[in-house]
């Protein structure tokens, strides 16, 4: 009835403007009722590290219980630099509202999902993007996805990585750093 992926490994992201470095680890994600009305959920916990500033954070997804509970929810807590006694504690749904409780106890809108306004991507034409644009390097992966060709989209992502990897080789064999492109915006994802 269920079905679960268990993410190893971790993300990176720099917030450039702030010259800081996070390492994020992920939840797992389950498949539920995938014989019935199936629905997604998150579960496990996660963690966020900033070794400039030393603060960090562990956030919980709850899986529902078997039996009554609630879907979608999650509690996070928020550390300072070198001290095990929280500042900040999060709770409610990743995909709706969460609170956190202010100095006099009561809970106070943190973020709300579901009233945050959407954004529509704008993205270049693929023929006028630079050659490691990611639409562009992931365009062969996207393409036989969108038409259900998952041998070839399989095959196309791993030319794609064993080309990443060749090139990294070839960088670490010159000394060569990567140099990212763009350094106006705030923040970069990596994996």
């Amino acid at each position: 009835m269920s079905i679960g992926v268990h993410n190893i490994g971790q993300g990176c992201v720099s917030c450039l403007d702030y010259d800081e470095h996070y390492i994020i680890t992920f939840p797992n994600g389950y498949g539920r009722s995938i014989l019935t009305v199936p629905w997604v959920e998150l579960g496990g916990e996660c963690n966020i590290n900033c070794s400039k500033t030393g603060y960090s954070a562990i956030i919980t997804f709850h899986t529902k219980p078997f039996y009554g509970g609630k879907k979608h929810r999650v509690t996070a807590e928020i550390y300072p630099p070198n001290d095990k006694k929280s500042i900040c504690s999060v709770e409610g749904e990743w995909n709706g509202v969460m609170y956190t409780k202010n100095a006099n106890g009561e809970n106070v809108v943190f973020i709300d999902t579901k009233n945050m306004p959407i954004v529509k991507k704008k993205v270049r034409k693929l023929e006028d993007q630079l050659e490691y644009e990611s639409r562009r390097l992931w365009k062969d992966v996207t393409y036989n996805l969108k038409i259900h060709d998952i041998d070839c989209a399989t095959e196309a992502k791993h030319r794609l990585e064993e080309r990443q990897r060749a090139e990294a080789r070839e960088r670490k064999e010159k000394e060569e750093q990567w140099e990212t492109r763009v350094r106006s915006s705030s923040c970069f994802l990596h994996s």
